[in-house]
């Protein structure tokens, strides 16, 4: 048998042989154990293999790796020990050197007794930054600034000589500040503005006339109904009161005035708003045929539109829509609706648009109706619709003729937002705001920019505010009554003054009141109008003395009753016999609440007590608006849905009942009264913890420009006596009862 090929090597034995020496054990030093010695291997278990060759071959370049990456890292970390001690000693010598130099060698004085300091040049003050630019554009930095006390006479407006004498005879002859300075740059002239306008003016100071007058004008003209004119307001009340100047201005003309709310259905107003016709066009009746066909062959079929109205056409017919009213007032809900779902409407023919109450009406979103009014104004004409003119134009490639559409947004509290301005896509927009004449020598007419950059609001110069505490708020139905009765729906027979009357007893207080009431009550179911109420009074009034000079003992018994009554509060005022009060709560449920526990507080107040809900009915709202108007309601309680652009003429009072939310939102309640320049007032109720809030955003605050300071007012401590507390009581268990019989369950109050 043949050897191996690799047989394994063995080493041979040393025989050489070794001395022998005797040696004696020694005690030698113990030397400390080097690192090799303490890194050896650990030995290996008798189950462990034999490392091969190879393997050892790679453990001992691995050790060798190791032991230079050791001898590395000592090279460095020796360096770093060597510049560490020379840092020290250098640190050393220059802390030890300055104290020796000052030692040894002190240094003379340089200067002597006799030699005084060079006199220095005096330090250049720096002045005051003021930056010379505005974080808002020019055109909101320095708006065009109008006195509230200008105004002009129609005559000198240039205006058409027909609606001069319809202003005339409605007793119009001139023109407000508003008005006055807004005319002139929507009308054709040397004043005209080409670009969007915004007005910031103060609530009551005519600013539906200044947009709807121009409009007017300058589409009376023409021949072919067209949707020219878009005025978008957030509320129906709103609509309703543009749609009445505008329809009173529109007489004699052919201009057609459209509305489009919520109060009818959708598919009347369709009817109301566009005309439905036909017209010969073979090559447009056959292409639409065969996108007909297509839907029915694919099964998605259009239910409405064009295609619906096809069916009803004769041969190579088409159907043609024509708008029915050149002027439309809506709300943005209402429009986004009819430019989706309405066949034939658009607005590629407006020439006017007009955003009343804007900073509403952009601080809420209304189905995102800015994008789609937007692309509908943008939108192009189709091919099949175009006139012949715009055909003429588009065969021989001519230019198309510019468009023109002007914007016009107002607010009694404009917005400064750039975001939300930016949205309207304004072009060369300029601002006109209307001051008290004390406030225009800090605005931009003398080149000075407008106070700071935030939101400012102006209050009427004939508006005079008072606030009661109500404590903690429980017994307010109770200070309210008091108001009204005392201060606000005043008797004939107390000369037109407001005074708050103290009695001696709770008894002859009540029986007072309810007489005053009473006669108050029969005074304006009478009445039909302010100017009739007041001569109807005064013939009551004469009956009245007639009656007393005939019985005696009851002229006895008033003589006695008024020498019982004393004055405990100065007069806070003069006001009409006829005067009205508009009360706004946060909600529609605490209107409801409050008019029900007034009228059971007080029984004679049902008569003229009357309530403005969101939830109310259309045509309910407009019924109970125009009794308020007429004088046949004397006490209206509303939800904020009436503070925005609710015009009631001679609103001698508002009560803001629940304290409002915003300092925009006080504005517009207290802006229904002190209109056009007349004399009103505004009462406020806060509570404990409403009191700081009040007066520090509200009656203190920079923001509200007023011509006189917030008068506070205490009420009568008898309108809040034990019996009358005890007539709530009964007056709350009674609206429980009605609420309970009503839903069906109870309340907790």
């Amino acid at each position: 048998m043949a050897a191996p090929l690799f047989a394994r090597y063995i080493p041979p034995k040393n025989t050489a042989p070794k001395p022998t020496t005797t040696t004696f054990p020694t005690l030698a030093p113990v030397e400390p154990k080097s690192e090799e010695t303490l890194e050896k291997k650990p030995k290996r278990s008798k189950d462990r293999p034999k490392k091969r060759k190879r393997e050892i071959e790679g453990d001992a370049e691995e050790q060798e790796d190791k032991e230079k990456a050791l001898k590395k890292h000592k090279t460095v970390l020796s360096k770093y020990e060597k510049s560490s001690k020379l840092a020290d000693l250098v640190r050393e010598s220059s802390k030890i050197a300055p104290e020796e130099q000052t030692q040894k060698d002190p240094t003379p004085e340089l200067h002597s007794a006799d030699l005084t300091p060079l006199p220095q040049p005096a330090q250049v003050p720096e002045p005051d930054y003021q930056p010379t630019f505005s974080a808002l554009p020019p055109w909101l930095a320095k708006p065009i600034i109008v006195s509230s006390s200008t105004k002009t006479p129609f005559k000198d407006l240039e205006l058409d000589p027909k609606l001069v004498e319809k202003l005339e005879k409605k007793g119009y002859t001139e023109a407000l500040a508003v008005q006055s300075a807004v005319l002139p740059m929507l009308r054709p002239g040397p004043q005209q503005h080409i670009g969007d306008i915004c007005v910031s003016a103060a609530t009551g100071s005519g600013k539906t006339l200044a947009y709807i007058l121009p409009m007017v004008e300058g589409l009376q003209g023409r021949v072919v109904t067209k949707l020219s004119g878009l005025v978008v307001v957030p509320t129906r009340e709103l609509v309703a009161q543009a749609r009445t100047v505008a329809e009173q201005l529109c007489v004699g003309t052919k201009l057609k005035v459209g509305t489009a709310v919520g109060n009818v259905s959708f598919a009347s107003e369709q009817e109301g708003l566009i005309k439905r016709g036909k017209r010969y066009d073979p090559e447009s009746a056959k292409s639409l045929h065969e996108k007909a066909n297509e839907q029915v062959r694919t099964g998605f079929v259009e239910r409405g539109g064009i295609l619906d109205d096809l069916m009803d056409m004769l041969p190579e017919h088409i159907p043609h829509y024509e708008s029915k009213v050149d002027i439309l007032i809506c709300t943005p809900g209402r429009l986004v609706e009819h430019l989706q779902s309405t066949t034939g409407f658009h607005l590629r023919d407006v020439r006017w648009l007009v955003i009343d109450e804007a900073d509403r009406l952009l601080d809420q979103s209304f189905q995102e109706w800015v994008d789609v009014l937007s692309n509908a104004l943008e939108a192009e004409t189709p091919p099949d619709q175009l006139s012949a003119r715009k055909k003429i134009f588009l065969e021989r490639q001519w230019p198309r003729e510019g468009r023109e559409l002007t914007k016009v947004v107002l607010s009694a509290t404009m917005t400064k937002d750039l975001s939300k301005l930016g949205s309207l896509k304004l072009r060369r927009p300029k601002l006109v705001l209307v001051e008290r004449d004390e406030n225009n020598a800090n605005s931009s007419v003398s080149g000075v920019l407008v106070s700071g950059d935030g939101d400012s609001f102006e209050l009427p110069s004939t508006l005079k505010e008072w606030v009661i505490p109500v404590g903690d708020g429980l017994d307010k139905p109770l200070y309210l009554l008091d108001v009204l009765q005392t201060r606000i729906l005043q008797n004939s027979r107390e000369k037109k003054t407001l005074v708050n009357w103290k009695k001696d007893s709770v008894e002859e207080d009540m029986s007072s009141d309810s007489d005053r009431s009473d006669l108050l009550s029969s005074d304006s179911e009478s009445s039909e109008s302010p100017a009739s109420s007041t001569s109807e009074d005064s013939d009551l009034l004469q009956s009245e003395e007639s009656d007393s000079e005939n019985n005696s003992s009851s002229d006895s018994q008033q003589h006695n009753r008024s020498q019982k009554q004393k004055l405990t509060m100065k007069t806070v005022g003069a006001s009409p016999v006829e005067s009205r009060v508009l009360i706004f709560t946060n909600n529609n449920e605490n209107a409801s609440r409050l008019s029900h526990l007034l009228s059971i507080l007080h029984p004679p107040l049902k008569g003229i007590l009357g309530t403005l809900t969101k939830s109310s009915a259309t045509n309910s709202s407009r019924k109970i608006l125009a009794a308020f108007n007429k004088g046949k309601i004397r006490v209206l309680i509303a939800s904020d849905l009436a503070s925005r652009g609710l015009d009631v003429p001679g609103l001698a009072h508002i009560v803001n009942y629940d304290l409002p939310r915003s300092v925009t939102n006080y504005v517009h309640r207290v802006g229904r009264t002190a209109r056009a320049g007349k004399e009103g007032q505004a009462w406020t109720f806060y509570t404990k913890t409403e009191g700081r809030w009040f007066w520090n955003e509200i009656a203190r605050s920079s923001a509200i420009r007023r011509a006189r300071k917030v008068e506070r007012a205490a009420a009568d401590p008898e309108a809040v006596s034990e019996k009358m507390r005890k007539t709530y009581e009964a007056a709350l268990k009674e609206l429980q009862l009605a609420v309970e019989g009503r839903t069906g369950r109870a309340i907790e109050r």
